[in-house]
């Protein structure tokens, strides 16, 4: 190969890498599409792929869902029944405080009998009951399900929840006289320094076995911190079964801040974000 050719050659690469490095920087500046969080790639200081950093954090993308343990039917006066569902968040870091939810009732041909729908709360790592009492049906019911809807799920730091403790639960069965079959007594301690509008209490009796026997629900209003209550609920109809134990859930929601009484509104102190 002459040297006439070689540098031919040599001028012809020079003028390519040229060429290419222009073409890169136009490509860079004017066509490559600037980092998203929705690239499918891992840039812009991501901690994944799309999330972290300035894009949803990633254990929000990663979201679980809210699990159900079990569900209960359980006989009340005629046609009139109560629903207990057992239901677990396994999300650590974040709650709601709009948990949409629905019962359906299927008979043997597993044909929709009848649907309930309601609103519910639910704090991080938490287990608690779902009850619906009273529901009315005109046929047995062969299949329970639980369904939730879209969930708005928020995120809290360094959570630690209510200190809502209950204590002397007892048992007491009405004579003939009063008015009722059963009451459960407690005491209620708002162990917090925040004053509450609202507490929710549900009540489930259960026998030797751990069989669920009766259900029932109760509330409080204006429960100040440091505060104890007593509560009382009564069964009007008679329970199936014998009485072994009482589990009170007392709970309220920390994620409405019409919850918090004056001067204690500020939820940042309970919850840091």
């Amino acid at each position: 190969m002459s040297k006439r050719t070689t540098k031919q050659i040599f001028i012809a690469l020079i003028f390519l890498l040229i060429l290419f490095g222009i073409s890169f920087l136009v490509y860079s500046s004017l066509i490559k599409p600037a980092p998203s969080c929705f690239d499918l790639i891992q840039n812009q200081k991501e901690e994944g792929t799309d999330c972290g950093g300035p894009c949803q954090p990633c254990e929000l993308i990663n979201i679980k869902n809210i699990e159900v343990i079990s569900i209960k039917v359980i006989a009340n006066q005629g046609n009139f029944y109560d629903l207990a569902a057992k239901i677990k968040n396994p999300n650590q870091n974040y709650g709601s405080g709009q948990v949409p939810y629905q019962f359906e009732l299927y008979d043997p041909q597993d044909n929709l009998i009848v649907q309930y729908s309601g609103l519910t709360y639910i704090l991080p790592n938490q287990t608690k009951y779902l009850l619906k009492i009273k529901a009315e049906r005109d046929k047995p019911a062969k299949q329970v399900k639980l369904s939730f809807g879209k969930v708005e799920w928020e995120k809290l730091e360094d959570y630690q929840s209510p200190q809502l403790g209950v204590q002397g639960k007892e048992i007491i069965f009405l004579s003939e006289q009063e008015p009722g079959f059963a009451q459960v007594r407690a005491t209620l301690i708002n162990k917090t320094s925040f004053d509450f509008d609202k507490i929710d209490i549900d009540i489930l009796l259960f026998d030797s076995a751990g069989h669920l026997l009766a259900i029932n629900t109760n509330e409080l209003r204006t429960f100040l911190a440091g505060q104890e209550r007593d509560i009382l609920s009564t069964w009007f109809n008679q329970i199936n079964g014998q009485v072994n134990s009482i589990e009170v859930e007392a709970e309220t929601n920390i994620f409405d801040s019409d919850n918090y009484l004056s001067g204690t509104r500020e939820r940042e102190k309970f919850q840091e974000y």
